[in-house]
């Protein structure tokens, strides 16, 4: 509104000041015209007049400057406006999917020619070259439980992978579980059960061994000696193992292995096998091995001579469901209709008495007529009708004798 208003009173201003120019400018030239009859000349209202008209034409310049300036600014906004990049706005956000579940078994690479895998709960499990081959489909391979540390695992696998390469001992499936407690939740006896649900391997306490290497050592010796029908041998390396309580339970053969220059580790082992030879258990110490691969190969041996052996599995693990695939629709049977009896037709012609008749036989039911010739196919194109097949003069005609009236 006030913009209408400036716009007005410029315009009006402007009118002015034109118009009070030409009176001045016609006052001017009244007053020339008079100095040539000497009349006397009169300029104030001239220049009142011409006063007037460039007060009028300030007005409307600072009227009209305002004006102009602000359409132009106007212009340059909308100018700017339109150059500046439109901001679009966000998407709203959206629930992030869930991730799918970890697989529940995960290879991890190929050592010594077999395949090491890794199950949910952390447990890895090696298997030798000769699980996968198709000779071995339906054998079900020893296990050996082992506790070490991860530095020591690619001796391991070697170890095992030489000595049944040098025919010196068995294939072996190796666990590892996550944990050495017995009463852990991912323990021995956890990693057992699930690697005997997914893997070809005897569950059989004479077909189970345990090794422990450094801190796993007295672990694996521990828990085989304190737990009665789960392990067939143990073997421990390089270990230092506290006194054990005495236990009037069996135990399992025991292989004490030291590392060259082991001291402390070889006290330990003595004094074990001091402790365990009263009982009458079966101890063997291994000494003087410097290579770790060498010593897991002697340990492969000792697990063959104690455990069985690979074997024909009675029954495999169980295979995924799958769907069962729908039964056939049962057909309706046609109901067996009785044969019936045709009853035997009087040989007597008519007209002759009835003792001439011969005596009837009994009623027989119709017999099958005989089935077709093997070398005959089972179904064959219809053959023409007997009146097409013979001329008209060779028809047969019937003898079925004349029926009286």
């Amino acid at each position: 509104m006030a913009d209408v208003v400036r716009t007005v009173t410029m315009v009006l201003a402007g009118a002015a000041a034109v118009l009070l120019g030409h009176r001045a400018l016609r006052h001017w030239w009244a007053e020339r015209a008079g100095k040539a009859y000497e009349l006397p000349v009169d300029r104030s209202g001239t220049a009142v007049r011409a006063g007037a008209a460039g007060t009028a034409a300030l007005l409307a310049a600072a009227l009209a400057l305002p004006l102009l300036g602000g359409g132009g600014r106007e212009e340059v906004d909308a100018g700017a406006a339109a150059l500046a990049p439109v901001l679009v706005p966000p998407p709203p956000a959206r629930t992030p999917e869930p991730a799918p579940p970890p697989p529940e078994v995960r290879t991890l690479g190929h050592p010594a020619g077999g395949t090491l895998d890794q199950l949910q709960d952390g447990t890895r499990v090696w298997l030798p070259p000769q699980y996968a081959s198709r000779k071995a489909a339906g054998i079900g391979f020893p296990v050996v439980v082992a506790h070490l540390p991860a530095d020591a695992e690619t001796d391991l696998y070697g170890g095992f992978a030489l000595a049944t390469k040098r025919r010196t001992a068995d294939s072996f499936v190796l666990v590892l579980p996550a944990h050495c407690a017995p009463g852990s939740a991912h323990g021995p006896a956890t990693a057992l059960a699930e690697v005997a649900r997914r893997y070809r391997v005897l569950a059989a306490r004479t077909a189970t061994g345990v090794i422990g290497v450094g801190a796993g050592a007295p672990c694996a010796v521990r828990e085989a000696l304190a737990t009665t029908g789960r392990y067939g041998a143990a073997a421990g390396i390089s270990g230092l193992y506290p006194p054990l309580a005495p236990s009037s339970l069996p135990r399992p053969s025991l292989l004490l292995a030291v590392a060259t220059g082991d001291t402390a580790a070889r006290a330990a082992t003595l004094r074990l096998r001091a402790a365990l030879h009263p009982h009458g258990d079966e101890v063997r110490v291994i000494d003087g091995i410097a290579a770790h691969r060498e010593l897991f190969a002697q340990i492969a041996g000792y697990m063959t001579e104690k455990l069985d052996g690979p074997a024909k599995t009675v029954t495999p693990p169980p295979a995924p469901v799958s769907p069962a695939a729908p039964a056939p629709p049962v057909l309706p049977v046609a109901p067996v209709l009785p044969v019936p009896l045709v009853p035997p037709v009087s040989p007597v012609p008519p007209g002759f008495p009835p003792s001439f008749a011969p005596p009837l036989s009994p009623l027989s039911p119709l017999r099958p007529s005989p089935p077709l010739p093997p070398s005959l196919p089972a179904t064959r194109t219809p053959t023409a009708a007997p009146w097409i097949a013979y001329p008209p003069h060779t028809v047969p005609q019937s003898r079925k004798p004349p029926q009286s009236s």
